[in-house]
């Protein structure tokens, strides 16, 4: 049988908890349900689209995903949270920093936030002799 542990989120430290081991926390965290998109950062092929999750609790500096698929660590994922109504409110860059199996046979991903998204995101399409941006 295999153990997971969760890593301190004081990154200063860099040091796993023991199994069992609540950690400390430096922030609030919010137990609340939305929608997200994500997809990798950058993104270079065309199979990597985006993917829907859930949010499980999401505090200041970074939130905890339900997944389907499982994400690497420490890779890039451009995240989009949605309100109740489908608007987005938060397009943001987060790091996974670790990636844990569920038992009804979902993941769940702990991100740190890195920070808005940058503007050269935009979609650009090539119209022929000139790209144009959408």
């Amino acid at each position: 049988m295999q153990e997971w542990s969760q890593l301190a989120l004081d990154f200063a430290q860099g040091e796993t908890l023991p199994v069992g081991a609540v950690p400390l926390r430096r922030e609030q965290r919010e137990r609340i349900v939305r929608l997200v998109e994500y997809a990798p950062f950058p993104r270079v092929r065309a199979d990597q689209r985006r993917r829907s999750a859930f949010t499980r609790d999401i505090s200041p500096s970074g939130m905890c995903l339900g997944v389907d698929f499982v994400e690497p660590v420490a890779s890039l994922l451009r995240i989009i949270v949605r309100c109740v109504d489908g608007r987005p409110t938060q397009d943001v860059l987060a790091r996974v920093e670790w990636c844990r199996p569920h038992p009804d046979g979902h993941f769940w991903l702990g991100l740190s936030l890195l920070g808005g998204a940058p503007a050269e995101l935009r979609r650009v399409r090539y119209t022929g002799a000139e790209l144009a941006v959408a």
